[in-house]
């Protein structure tokens, strides 16, 4: 018995070698080659994972201060797999710099998908042969491979199938302990699989307390797991982020689509790819790739099959052990689905919801992922129901038959995944010198514009991941601190208007406005400008090592002359505008225009006054934010010379909504104006209990424009 064991031990240790090498390629197998690893989500598990590494230990332990700097968020909240970055880093000094495990996590996936996948399908038949054949549907499966490529820790399909083999294989008292280990471990795996196994934990617990109800013993079965998911969270990092900055949006759009389960479409790192030789394609996804579900030929036959079986034996499934399966399979589907259910492109109909209840949803916004338990139930119940409703041989013939259809039919999609087809393995050519060189002695790499989702993530990857490089704020997380990053911002603005910039640190200048303010407020100082790689970049004391071609570039970065007669209407996103420092958009809201953020926003424009006229700049308001009944206090002041002070409570204060500063043409004696807004109480929609918005904001302005009297 123990040597039949180890066989079917070797054999998936086997499979899942051989599905890795399949999927990545011969030439990736080792730990320190990441050219496969260029998409944008892999670079940022493989820089979380690098800064990591080479950072000391803190408290909480998956604190992670050296990447994303003022982000203040952690590992937990990264796709590099937490756990194996804590057990690594523990031999940290004997790894080589560019050590890598993400192909060691890709055979653990394909290895404990197989093989868990067994142990069920074993555990009600007995019967070794059907039971290897039903695993393969598991170690093949479309919404498995797709994750592979995008979303590495979101690979752990196999915690899902644990929680099944719990609670089929074991007595009350071990579920319990096995239920509370596997919830902890899964919040050092990706938090998504903690919803998805303490969902399913509150169905079977539930199911036990529908006929004989007990509540205090109902609070001590789910009060457990609990309380262990509680401190395992606090001691690896995830209350360092507030609980409403778990908030985001997407609840509704990266949802699943009622033809997810037949449509092959899926999105790959390197294009879309069909999953399907005898399906075509039934929409683009417009859910992105959190809608994609596709069950395959075989799945859907299978699906066929015990849809047919449940709805004429339906008495048959009144026992109570299937309960808490239907309970999965209609609860989980409907939040996956979300309030906005939709069949191929044509959304059916929608269910406003409460701001509140669409807050906490928000926690699950690619709901879409919450389908696994019912994708693989699927799978499960049906192969069971076959083995159960025919002989052990003809339940075996028509196992390999649907496998057969199943394998020919996502053969294209395989085919995809070839050799690391799907992964993105173009690399950027730099110039390495001048790089390495700057990054010996600054070694500190920041953004001008902090946020979650900075292009400099891959234009600046290599240098990144350079050991020349030990703190950034070029980083990417699946949550952070909306707040800290808010005031980073606000500070950084600050230092700069006043004429100072951070030593030993390489600023990326995220947009060309960003670039003509820093050349404005630093002309006449020893701060270096140059343009590499298509990335402009400034630095401090380096003036002298500008070459010819970094100042004939850096001569087009004047400020933009202010059009005649027109007005200019302010859009975040365009880098050929007026505005600098301090704004931030005003998305996913019915308002124009752009937010001040901070402490101070700055606008920067040259004003040719030819007819030596006195004139007004007109700056028209959208909205302001401020606390119920107090006023938002701000000041106005141009080129330092001209200041104007105002307290409102509301636009409406103003004539026509409009901030009117009337300028003298004796004051102005230049061209070029640099107007600063110095916010003194800005608030964010977070504290005004309106959004989980944590940025400070204060006036949204919509236009400017310039006018004689």
């Amino acid at each position: 018995m123990i040597g039949k064991n180890i066989n079917i031990l070797l054999l998936y240790i086997f499979l899942g070698l051989i599905t890795t090498i399949y999927i990545i390629g011969f030439d990736h197998i080792s730990f320190t080659n990441t050219d496969w690893l260029r998409s944008h989500d892999m670079t940022t598990e493989l820089t979380t994972w690098k800064y990591y590494k080479n950072d000391i230990w803190r408290f909480p332990i998956g604190n992670n201060p050296n990447y994303g700097m003022d982000l203040a968020s952690g590992i937990v909240f990264s796709g590099s797999i937490p756990l194996f970055s804590i057990v690594f880093k523990s031999f940290g000094n004997f790894l080589p710099d560019n050590f890598h495990y993400f192909n060691l996590w890709i055979f653990i996936c394909f290895f404990l998908q197989s093989y868990i996948s067994f142990l069920i399908v074993y555990h009600h038949t007995k019967n070794l042969t059907f039971s290897i054949i039903a695993s393969l549907f598991f170690l093949l499966s479309p919404v498995l491979f797709n994750k592979i490529a995008l979303h590495l820790s979101l690979s752990a399909h196999w915690l899902i199938l644990l929680g099944y083999y719990i609670e089929i294989k074991n007595e009350l008292n071990k579920k319990m302990f096995y239920w509370t280990a596997l919830i902890s471990l899964s919040a050092l795996f990706h938090f998504y699989f903690t919803i998805i196994l303490f969902g399913m934990f509150f169905l079977f617990v539930l199911n036990e307390h529908l006929t004989n109800f007990n509540i205090k013993k109902l609070i001590i079965q789910i009060g457990l797991p609990f309380i262990f998911l509680f401190i395992t969270m606090y001691i690896f990092g995830y209350f360092e982020v507030p609980v409403t900055d778990a908030l985001g949006y997407g609840y509704g759009y990266y949802k699943l689509n009622l033809t997810s389960i037949i449509n092959p479409n899926a999105v790959t790192p390197s294009g879309t790819i069909g999953w399907s030789l005898f399906l075509s394609t039934i929409t683009k996804n417009t859910e992105g790739v959190e809608g994609f579900g596709y069950l395959g030929i075989g799945g859907i036959f299978l699906l066929i099959i015990i849809t047919y079986y449940i709805f004429f034996n339906f008495t048959e499934f009144k026992n109570k052990k299937f309960r808490p399966y239907f309970l999965i399979t209609i609860l989980f589907s409907l939040v996956a689905l979300s309030n906005k259910v939709s069949f191929a492109n044509n959304l059916l109909f929608e269910i406003e919801l409460p701001k509140y209840v669409y807050g906490i949803l928000s926690i699950v916004r690619a709901s879409g992922r919450l389908f696994w338990p019912v994708y693989y139930l699927i799978f499960l119940a049906s192969i069971l129901m076959i083995y159960n409703k025919f002989s052990k041989k003809s339940s075996l013939y028509i196992l390999i038959l649907l496998f057969s259809l199943q394998i020919i039919d996502i053969s294209p999609g395989l085919k995809n995944y070839f050799n690391s087809n799907a992964f993105t393995k173009e690399k950027k050519e730099m110039d390495y010198l001048f790089w390495n060189k700057l990054s010996q002695e600054n070694q500190v790499l920041r953004t001008t514009y902090l946020n979650n989702e900075t292009d400099f993530l891959m234009s600046l990857r290599e240098i990144l991941l350079s050991q020349n490089i030990k703190s950034t704020d070029i980083a990417t997380y699946g949550r952070y601190n909306r707040k800290k990053a808010s005031i980073s911002r606000s500070n950084l603005y600050k230092s700069f208007d006043d004429g100072i910039i951070e030593k030993k640190t390489i600023f990326a200048i995220d947009n060309k406005n960003h670039l003509r303010n820093l050349k404005y407020l630093f002309k006449d100082k020893n701060v270096g400008f140059f343009l590499r790689d298509n990335i402009w970049i400034v630095v401090f004391g380096n003036k002298s090592e500008m070459t010819n071609f970094d100042k004939k570039e850096l001569s087009k970065y004047d400020p933009l002359e202010f059009p005649k007669k027109k007005k200019i209407i302010f859009n975040f996103q365009n880098e050929e505008s007026i505005h600098g420092f301090g704004w931030t958009h005003s998305l996913h809201s019915h308002n124009t225009g752009i937010w001040t953020e901070g402490n101070i926003s700055t606008l920067l424009f040259k004003f040719n006054n030819k007819a030596n006229e006195d004139y007004v700049i007109k700056i028209k308001l959208g909205s302001l934010k401020t606390k119920k009944n107090k006023p938002i206090n701000f000041n106005v002041i141009v080129n330092d010379l001209f200041v104007k002070r105002f307290s409102l409570k509301n636009i409406n204060e103003l004539d026509e909504n409009s901030i009117k500063l009337k300028i003298k043409k004796e004051l102005m004696t230049k061209d070029t104006h640099y107007i600063k807004f110095n916010i003194e109480n800005p608030i964010s929609p977070l504290e005004l209990f309106q959004s989980p918005d944590a940025r400070k904001l204060g006036l949204l302005v919509e236009n400017i424009e310039i006018l004689t009297y």
